[in-house]
């Protein structure tokens, strides 16, 4: 805009009028202040050029129709006068400029033009995430957050972004506006890897004044510990039922950043018992009837009661992590402890939780097992008694005439207590277990499978429900021909047992009162899944 050699000499001819007191003259209107919007930062003040600023006239600043407080104002020389603003603090300012004649004459009037001033971003917001008041901040893995800025500035927009500037997914997905309010919240709509959450502001202005869009990141830092993600797939690796021995879990998408453990259990017979409850959840076995009944993990990683690790931890791959256990030799429970040291949480920091999902495998009973038969035929020899020992507690041993399908009488089982529940322990039981701070009391407690042995334990005063069982008498007819039979074993709690049947010597005949010894038959190699 060229005006500026009009503006000379209209206030050369003013001059002239207040010299000559012929009139009184008005400071001149049109003058130009600044010809570009100002930008300034938050709490700076801001400066506005009047040219030419008349000689002989007084500038104030003015917010509406008052003038600002404290009072800026400058006076004129003919040259361009700096007008010296207050201090901006969040919002836009629109001033006037209010001119006045010194003395003796005082005539004043407002300037044509108006001082727009356009506050910058302020970085020093107060910033927290109201819902997690503890630090370090810890959450679960794909929580939302919830950050609260509670002094936000008007016309600007904040967004959420991690340490390395990469945006973070919010929830609504858009930027939140400031208001003259102030507070506001975003809300970062999952979490999964440990980060450190930020704000970003930006400022976008009318095309016509021709700004660029301001941008800036808040000074606060907000670091996020994230646990492990419970929901992995986990699965033994072949099937559930596996022979006696090592055994590999798979944990299917494992965390880079987590160390995975393995924690194996075995299994007791209260496991078995339908009846899952709220707390309870019931895990089925695939390929087979069985469900064993557990508690849900908590929420932060407790060792289950009798767990043991097995192997050392090793940290996750991205993809399927294999993790050894062994040696099993019982029907187990296996629940894996994913544990993350957290670098990145403002201070020293580890978490573990227990992945959600635990894997059964169930165990068949000893592949080779170290069975004795001693056989006492009746006097008229067809009939007989099979004496068995040295077979798994908790196992039904079968007994079969060599290849053939028809069974020698009824199995023999040998029993098996259950140490995580007693009462479970049918036959003769003292009342009160041992160990208990009470005196024990001794009585007989008939259950519906009351086991009673067949001769009493030496010594006599011992009780005969804290003793093992003697070895079964399975009574066999027609009497096997030779010197082994077949036998097939099966678990009595879950039904598993060999795939096929075993050849077992029988190493003690006894016939009318006298014994011979036998030689073991070499027993067929077994085929295990």
């Amino acid at each position: 805009m060229t005006i500026a050699r009009p503006i000379d000499v209209r206030c050369a001819r003013d001059r002239v009028i207040d010299l000559l007191q012929i009139g009184e003259t008005t400071p001149i209107r049109d003058v130009n202040v600044q010809e570009a919007q100002l930008t300034v930062d938050v709490g700076a003040p801001c400066e506005i050029d009047i040219d030419p600023a008349q000689a002989g006239v007084r500038y104030e600043l003015f917010d509406g129709d008052a003038a600002v407080a404290p009072a800026c104002s400058v006076d004129g020389t003919g040259e361009t006068a700096v007008l010296k603003g207050p201090i901006i603090d969040k919002e836009d300012k629109t001033f006037r400029i209010h001119a006045r004649k010194l003395d003796p004459l005082t005539r004043a009037t407002f300037l044509l033009q108006t001082a727009t001033v356009k506050v910058g971003l302020a970085t020093g917001l107060p910033v927290s995430t109201p819902e997690l008041a503890q630090v370090p901040r810890c959450v679960d893995y794909g929580s939302r957050v919830v950050v609260s800025i509670s002094d936000s500035q008007a016309g600007a927009t904040y967004g959420l972004i991690d340490g390395a500037g990469r945006p973070i997914p919010m929830t609504p997905p858009e930027r939140v506006s400031g208001n003259k309010d102030g507070a506001i919240t975003l809300t970062a709509s999952r979490v999964t890897e440990d980060t450190v959450i930020r704000v970003d502001v930006q400022r976008t202005f009318d095309a016509s004044e021709g700004r660029e869009t301001l941008n800036a990141v808040l000074t606060t830092e907000l670091p996020i510990a994230v646990r492990a993600n419970r929901d992995l797939v986990v699965s033994a690796v072949g099937s559930p039922v596996l022979p006696q021995g090592s055994a590999t879990i798979t944990i299917a998408a494992s965390q880079p950043s987590v160390l995975y453990s393995a924690h194996v259990r075995a299994l007791s017979t209260v496991d078995f018992v339908p009846g899952a409850g709220p707390t309870q959840r019931a895990i089925a076995v695939p390929g087979t009837s069985c469900e064993v009944y557990t508690p849900r993990p908590p929420a932060l990683w407790q060792a289950p009661a009798g767990s043991v690790q097995h192997g050392d931890a090793m940290p996750g791959n991205g993809g399927v992590l294999e993790l050894g256990v062994g040696p099993l030799e019982d029907d187990s429970i296996v629940v894996v402890q994913a544990r993350k040291i957290h670098a990145e949480a403002g201070a020293p920091l580890e978490s573990a939780v227990q992945l959600e999902q635990a894997v059964v495998v169930l165990v068949r009973p000893e592949s080779v097992p170290a069975l004795e038969l001693a056989l006492s035929a009746s006097a008229d020899g067809t009939r007989g008694t099979l004496l068995v020992s040295g077979g798994q507690p908790g196992v039904f041993y079968h007994f079969y005439p060599s290849n053939e399908a028809s069974e020698l009488g009824l199995p023999a089982y040998f029993h098996r207590l259950d140490e995580r529940d007693p009462s479970l322990n049918k036959g003769i039981a003292a009342t009160e277990p041992e160990g208990s701070d009470q005196v024990p009391r001794r009585g007989l407690r008939v259950e519906m499978d009351l086991v009673i042995t067949r001769d009493p334990p030496a010594p006599a005063a011992l009780d005969p429900a804290r003793v093992r069982p003697l070895d079964p008498l399975v009574d066999i007819a027609p009497l096997p021909v030779g010197d082994a039979v077949d036998v097939m074993a099966i678990k009595a709690r879950t039904g598993i047992g060999w795939l096929v049947k075993r050849s077992v010597a029988i190493t003690s005949v006894t016939d009318g009162g006298s014994s011979s010894e036998l030689g073991s038959a070499p027993e067929p190699p077994a085929t295990e899944p």
